[in-house]
């Protein structure tokens, strides 16, 4: 199977993910935010097509961030 991996970096997608999951809760730990983006863009850097990774990982670490919210 061929895999698209062209412009995709992970670094650079965990950076832009924290960056928009800490702007929409500015209250959430920094520390939370950064493990929530790790992880989620870690459940999807092997996808056969990174296109939409980004956008995925910011969907799961925001729902991961505010439920650490809703539980703290």
């Amino acid at each position: 199977m061929t895999q698209r991996t062209d412009g995709f970096d992970k670094e650079q997608t965990v950076a832009g993910v924290e960056e928009r999951v800490a702007a929409r809760f500015p209250g959430a730990s920094p520390d939370v935010v950064h493990g929530e983006a790790v992880v989620a863009v870690d459940r999807y850097a092997d996808a056969p097509v990174k296109d939409f990774v980004e956008i995925i990982a910011e969907r799961d670490a925001r729902a991961a961030v505010e439920e650490t919210l809703d539980q703290g």
